[in-house]
């Protein structure tokens, strides 16, 4: 037993190994070439930068990346705004009566069937729908996000609350006189903590590097235009020239990954305190 626990703790070793070197190595070359110029980059692709330039990021200043870096900023904290007030509040509601009416049930199946249908089936339906209604804009893109955020949302938030959330909070705050929207408000919501982090950061990495969907609704627009499809733009109009391209992926990459470790400590932290409550 004890060779067998230690082949397998070996071969765990080896798989993250091999692993992070997967990841590491294109992430380095990316963050070297930001630094490189383009013949640099065409003769010494994985060689530190030798000399390091800032050119790029200042080419990719004057180009006006940073209006597309707001609107992709905007995007996606309206949107995760949008989430994390609606879904939570239609997750507690199905959670306390699904089990005592079958509407909410089939209304919760509903929803969650968004899971399973293919984004390719409905795009063209979709964006064709909202270029009639005049939604093409980052205003209908942003409400599309919110859609789209459902099923997997609710279903995260539905599961959570029943199974970590009890019925009898609910009956304490009846008997102290609080209505519903009260004891949402007041102790459910702030119970919530590690899944508002939790679908803060998928629905956050979600938005920020979604591609297809700007593409359909924005792309006609340049001044729309989010972080991904500038790049995507900017990549076709200078495709020879890929110096400013790496750094535009840098910008995109640094800033999420920003996110994703500030929100990954609320994470830890809120369940130690949900379990300690």
């Amino acid at each position: 037993m004890k060779n067998e626990e230690r082949f397998n703790q070996i071969w765990k070793y080896v798989l993250l190994i091999v692993g992070a070197i997967l990841i590491l190595i294109p992430l380095l070359a990316t963050v070297f070439s930001s630094f490189k110029t383009t013949q640099d980059i065409m003769q010494h692709f994985f060689a530190f930068p030798n000399p390091a330039t800032f050119d790029n990021y200042a080419r990719l200043i004057a180009d006006g990346i940073g209006h597309y870096f707001w609107n992709s900023a905007v995007i996606t904290v309206l949107s995760v705004i949008l989430v994390t007030l609606f879904i939570p509040a239609a997750a507690y509601s199905i959670a306390r009566n699904m089990s005592k009416h079958k509407a909410f049930a089939i209304m919760y199946s509903l929803l969650i069937l968004g899971i399973f249908v293919p984004f390719q089936v409905i795009m063209i339906p979709i964006t064709v729908m909202m270029s009639r209604l005049g939604l093409a804009n980052m205003w209908g893109l942003i409400l599309l996000y919110l859609t789209y955020a459902i099923p997997q949302t609710l279903f995260l938030y539905v599961g959570y609350i029943k199974l970590s959330v009890p019925d009898s909070l609910d009956e304490a705050a009846m008997i102290d006189g609080a209505d519903r929207f009260t004891t949402y408000r007041k102790i459910i919501f702030p119970m919530l903590k590690p899944m508002h982090a939790t679908t803060l950061i998928i629905n956050a990495l979600w938005f920020w590097n979604d591609f297809m969907l700007p593409l359909l609704i924005l792309n006609k627009n340049a001044e729309m235009w989010t972080l991904p499809l500038f790049q995507y733009n900017y990549t076709g109009q200078y495709f020879n020239d890929y110096g400013p391209s790496f750094a535009s992926y840098v910008v995109g990459i640094i800033t999420i990954t920003i996110v994703y470790l500030i929100f990954q400590k609320n994470i830890i932290s809120g369940m130690s305190n949900g379990a300690v409550k």
